[in-house]
């Protein structure tokens, strides 16, 4: 059975690709790889992905613009910058404008780079599963509100409906 793809690494250098394929094995999430920034969009617009991680110095396209796409066109996927450079003016542009949730340092540490994605899949979890709550509670307050709405006017007929025989019986007496 194959897995949901949930994380998809872009990068220009195979061998990492390769190494990313077999350190994600056990996870029980799928994994997809590539080198071609349009392959990882495409991807991305078909599966529930929930983590893209993206090397900054590829040929193709700078890894804060293509976080800067699949941040346009997918907000809520959390973004990951992938470099082996220190470059503080991508990490600036990456916070600002990509709005990265982290950074990974090549070479990475195993246990880091496992515990990170795993982190960013209990983030994105955590993030969609409070924006449904918070739909189910704007809905649900609507229909209470609309409850209350139809009380009120079920009070003010029956108040109604009632003063004329109240009068007329207090008149009487």
């Amino acid at each position: 059975m194959a897995k949901e793809i949930q994380v998809v690494f872009l990068d220009d250098e195979e061998s990492i690709l390769d190494g990313i394929q077999r350190l994600f094995i056990k996870e029980p999430y799928g994994v997809f790889t590539t080198t071609s920034a349009e392959q990882a969009k495409e991807i991305i617009g078909k599966e529930k992905v929930k983590v893209v991680v993206s090397d900054q110095r590829m040929p193709e396209i700078q890894g804060v613009k293509f976080l800067q796409e699949v941040k346009a066109s997918h907000p809520d996927t959390v973004r990951i910058l992938f470099t082996g450079y220190t470059d503080f003016t991508a990490a600036e542009e990456a916070i600002n404008v990509g709005e990265v949730y982290r950074f990974i340092s090549k070479p990475w540490k195993t246990t880091e780079l496992l515990s990170t994605i795993r982190q960013s899949i209990e983030h994105y979890d955590l993030v969609f599963e409070a924006r449904n709550k918070s739909e189910a509670l704007e809905i649900s307050n609507k229909k209470l509100k609309a409850m209350y709405d139809m009380q009120k006017e079920f009070t003010s007929t029956v108040s109604h409906e009632l003063r004329t025989p109240l009068a007329s019986i207090k008149t009487a007496i």
